[in-house]
């Protein structure tokens, strides 16, 4: 009684572009453009939620392309590990064929590919992974939406058979006759579009930094768990099972338990920071979340920034024409706090009084 409700039957495929003065052609996959977007628009993402978080677009871009990467080499190769491994034994038999067989993309893999790249750049740059990650995973689910959306368009994730109204009808996998199948690619781009509102909604206050960090795996990880019940059987054209269970539910045990770390860290550990270097400042130069350091009025900060080419410390640099910020900063010559008394003895003589700094 659902039939007219099905969605029908559909698959995108390559776009092939001739390539000008050959005979040969350019395949464009579908899968490959949407992907790609969701990539640009998460990083873009990320970066704007970034810097409206106190953090500059270059720590978050550097940090997102160790993520990216990372992420696409754990997804490339992590997915013959978990679902064709014989394909590994093909390549090791034969090295030249890691250039002829393709592997195909694992969402947990990369999971674990992305982890290891924020390791990687937090090893190199010894920032907290915390601080500036969480920005990757704020940005995460709006590309997931181009992401997932890819999957469905092309059908990567045939379900179980049902007469479920967003069914894909006569979905083509396995043998005919075909019937109406759950298309699990298309049941993951709606957690996409619900977890980035709810984001949206949740960015609209400060939150401890982290907070995303662990909010993201633990929302993913429960539905993954049963959307993978809706899979097709190995033989159907389904993923593999390994004691009853696909990959992608044994790894919602380890994302899980990643989620429930990052969210008992960050419970009982104080808020990490950042360093001045990676901070975004706003017109006072301070990142947002970091107090100005208190110092009492007339005297330096712990570091006066008085000339060109100085290292900025907790007082605020100026060039010249620049107004000085809690430390009193002065031209050439002259000491913070000292120019006004300079100025009230040229015009009034040795013995005139000082005048107190402002």
């Amino acid at each position: 009684m659902h039939a007219l409700l099905f969605i029908p039957w559909f698959k995108a495929e390559a776009w092939e572009v001739p390539i000008p003065g050959t005979e040969h052609v350019l395949p464009i996959q579908p899968f490959g453009v949407l992907v790609a977007i969701g990539v640009l628009l998460g990083a873009k993402i990320s970066e704007v939620w970034g810097k409206r978080n106190g953090i500059s677009a270059g720590a978050v871009n550097d940090m997102v392309g160790h993520v990216v990467i990372g992420g696409f080499l754990g997804g490339y190769f992590l997915n013959a590990a978990f679902y064709h491994p014989d394909r590994i034994a093909q390549i090791i038999d034969d090295p030249s064929r890691l250039f002829s067989i393709y592997l195909g993309l694992s969402s947990f893999g990369g999971y674990v590919g992305a982890i290891s790249g924020l390791l990687l750049w937090w090893a190199r740059r010894r920032i907290s992974p915390i601080a500036v990650g969480e920005a990757a995973c704020f940005g995460f689910p709006f590309a997931w939406i181009f992401g997932r959306s890819g999957c469905f368009v092309t059908h990567d994730h045939p379900g179980a058979v049902t007469d479920f109204p967003l069914a894909v009808a006569d979905y083509q996998v396995g043998y005919p006759p075909f019937e109406a199948r759950h298309d699990l690619g298309l049941y993951e781009v709606f957690w996409a579009l619900a977890i980035s509102g709810l984001f949206v909604a949740l960015s609209r206050k400060k939150r401890r930094r982290g907070f995303y960090m662990a909010a993201l795996p633990i929302s993913y990880a429960p539905i993954r768990f049963f959307l993978d019940y809706l899979r097709a059987q190995p033989e159907e054209g389904g993923d593999v099972r390994y004691a009853a269970l696909t990959p992608g539910q044994w790894g919602s045990f380890a994302l899980l338990a990643v989620g429930l770390f990052v969210l008992w860290w960050i419970a009982t550990h104080e808020e990490p920071t950042l360093p001045a270097s990676v901070r975004w400042p706003p017109e006072d130069g301070v990142g947002d979340g970091d107090e100005q350091p208190d110092t009492a009025a007339g005297e330096p900060a712990d570091a006066d920034a008085t000339g060109d080419g100085e290292e900025p410390g907790d007082a605020h640099e100026s060039g010249d024409g620049e107004e000085p910020g809690d430390a009193h900063e002065s031209g050439e010559d002259e000491e913070p706090g000292g120019a006004e008394e300079e100025a009230s003895t040229d015009a009034e003589g040795d013995d005139a009084p000082p005048r107190s700094p402002a």
